[in-house]
């Protein structure tokens, strides 16, 4: 199952995280629309770098 935990603050803030995996069209369907959003806002930082700042962490597994 694929679940999505949407936070809001008072201010607005809003924090969005997916776990899970299926094999199913939605999993792709989550999977593509995240994606194509963090790579949206990539570009427009990109445009509007006093704007904007993307900061994209990757997790270091230990094997």
């Amino acid at each position: 199952m694929t679940q999505i935990e949407v936070t809001v603050d008072n201010d607005g803030y809003m924090k969005i995280e997916a776990n899970g995996h299926t094999k199913s069209v939605v999993c792709a369907s989550v999977s593509t629309l995240l994606q194509s959003s963090v790579r949206f806002l990539q570009e427009l930082s990109q445009q509007y770098p006093d704007d904007l700042i993307v900061n994209i962490t990757q997790e270091h597994t230990s094997s």
